[in-house]
């Protein structure tokens, strides 16, 4: 992909960070003919941040990675993974015979950052809390998987996107921190509960 494109897009109220995974219900025909464009060429298409107000000039770039399910009515469920984020720059409602709307994006490079010490331990403190082991080798040093961790909200994840490296970590630890008390709060009810 070059750094500027003219791509298909799916407004919808979901970020995704790089190598992210969702699916997606497809039934408007607009949406449908983008989605068999795309499969059928092997492109991808951008999914611009659309809240309940606006839209966001950030997105993901997206690839069709499975067509889960195919309706008899014609609507589809497929899985997409995000390749790269970006900066809409255009946007046209409609173009020509496609009935999707298109835009120019400016691709944005993935700020690859490395966990802190500090967010490490905090992970697999996490980790432990939730699921009773500890995180691989791999995954304690891996922040897409830290922060996978933590099911993020879209907002959430918007916000986290848009940080410097250094706010990245912060944000992070900060919400490792507060999701452990509220797991350990959850425990200790459940706790008491057995008890009586």
């Amino acid at each position: 992909m070059s750094y500027q494109n003219i791509i298909g897009l799916f407004p919808l109220k979901l970020f995704l960070l790089n190598q992210e995974q969702t699916t997606l219900h497809i039934y408007e025909p607009k949406y449908l003919q983008l989605i068999h464009e795309c499969i059928e060429q092997e492109a991808c298409f951008g999914i611009p941040y659309q809240s309940t107000t606006k839209l966001h000039e950030y997105g993901c770039v997206v690839k069709v990675v499975e067509i889960s399910k195919i309706y008899q009515d014609g609507q589809i469920d497929v899985k997409i993974e995000c390749l790269q984020n970006f900066k809409l720059t255009s946007f046209e409602a409609q173009k020509e015979d496609r009935l999707y709307p298109n835009g120019t994006v400016t691709l944005l490079e993935n700020q690859f950052i490395s966990p802190t010490e500090e967010l490490t331990k905090l992970a697999n403190d996490y980790n432990h809390l939730l699921f009773n082991k500890l995180l691989t080798a791999s995954d304690s040093e891996n922040i897409q998987q830290i922060i996978s961790l933590l099911s993020l909200e879209n907002e959430e994840k918007l916000k986290l996107f848009r940080y410097n490296p250094l706010k990245k970590i912060q944000f992070l630890i900060h919400k490792l921190k507060y999701m452990s008390i509220l797991v350990h709060q959850e425990k200790m009810v459940e706790h008491q509960y057995h008890l009586n």
